[in-house]
């Protein structure tokens, strides 16, 4: 009786979500280690690189959280394309925007000065990279966090347990990804 309380469908989730995690972070980790030469072209790009992986988790982890509270409260209805649906769901997708912005722009000031200052190093393509980066990150994985928060709900699963961790590697591997893209575009 004991063992059938502790697995029950909210430890499976979690688990199942914790190891997708696990193995998107290695995935991340693995494509961040074949492409350093590229990214240590640039001037404190690994300094940056923490902050901006974070940045996803933190912009996407509590829409996924919103938009889940919204379906279990009946605020929003669990098909994405409803009427109701159509003024929340803008708003937390122009938010999520101005937060990268916002947090892109802070984080690409932050490396410029400190490049400039303490290195002695005027690279203000780094405020452009960031930029770049966390819209193409954006591009990415907002419509994920938006596809799979629904498609959980509707298939009966609590996606607060799930997004979080799925969110997290998802936000590592597009991160890196959008990162060497705005090396490319840059």
């Amino acid at each position: 009786m004991l063992m059938k309380n502790l697995f029950d469908k909210n430890f499976k989730e979690i688990l199942g979500s914790q190891i997708v995690s696990v193995l998107g972070g290695l995935f991340a980790g693995g494509i961040l280690g074949y492409y350093t030469k590229n990214i240590l072209l640039i001037p404190s790009m690994l300094i940056i690189l923490p902050g901006f992986l974070e940045m996803r988790a933190n912009i996407s982890g509590p829409l996924a959280s919103r938009l889940s509270s919204g379906l279990f409260l009946g605020i929003i209805n669990s098909k994405m394309r409803a009427k109701n649906n159509v003024r929340i769901l803008n708003g937390n997708i122009l938010a999520s925007v101005f937060l990268t912005i916002l947090a892109c722009l802070f984080l690409g000031t932050l490396a410029f000065l400190m490049n400039y200052f303490v290195f002695q190093v005027y690279t203000p393509k780094l405020i452009f990279i960031l930029l770049i980066a966390g819209l193409i990150a954006n591009a990415i994985e907002l419509p994920f966090t938006l596809l799979i928060t629904f498609f959980l709900f509707r298939k009966g699963h609590d996606p607060n347990n799930i997004m979080g961790p799925f969110l997290t590697s998802l936000g590592d591997i597009t991160s890196i990804v959008a990162l060497l893209l705005a090396l490319v575009i840059i």
